[in-house]
């Protein structure tokens, strides 16, 4: 009776469990960073990591704000969010994402690098199947004369796309702080 009553405990914790796990996965990341240390985090969500699926579903995607959800975005910007990443997120559009070579800092400037990242998430095909993904710098920019750039796709529309995201995502951040 008693192995009874585990077993039934234990199937129930993990189909709440089950229950519970959020589908999102994910997609891109934009991270604000003081020296070392990331001050800051906004995070574009999916149901689906492959950048050429469309679906209808209703709460297919969010945005976070260092954790905490946006809700009063429209389907258009999460669509072009979606759409726009195909472009840095696999080798075919982003002929490969290229290491930059430290240039010497010519500024006297006190204080920390200040720069910001983009990263995405990162697909490997094979027989048109993803084969791999993996969360990578795919750009970054700096935000004052010491940080750095260190990332960037080799192909120019990728380059636009990547920034044209980063935009989005610290527009969606700046408006996020009036809700707050």
């Amino acid at each position: 009776m008693t192995l009874r009553k585990v077993c039934l405990g234990l199937l129930l914790v993990s189909a709440f469990a089950s229950a519970s796990e959020d589908p999102h996965k994910l997609l891109l990341s934009l991270k604000y960073h003081r020296g070392e240390q990331v001050i800051k985090e906004v995070n574009f969500y999916g149901t689906e990591i492959d950048p050429n699926t469309t679906t209808d579903e209703y709460g297919q995607f969010k945005v976070t704000v260092d954790g905490r959800e946006i809700g009063d975005l429209s389907s258009a910007t999460f669509w072009r969010l979606h759409r726009v990443r195909r472009y840095f997120s696999y080798d075919n559009f982003s002929q490969g994402i290229r290491e930059l070579e430290p240039r010497p800092i010519t500024c006297k400037l006190a204080g920390p690098a200040v720069g910001i990242t983009l990263e995405a998430r990162y697909l490997t095909y094979e027989n048109h199947q993803i084969a791999d993904d993996e969360l990578r710098v795919v750009y970054d920019w700096p935000s004052n004369c010491l940080y750095q750039p260190k990332y960037q796709p080799v192909s120019a529309i990728a380059r636009e796309s990547a920034r044209g995201v980063m935009e989005t995502l610290r527009t969606i951040d700046e408006l996020s702080q009036n809700i707050r």
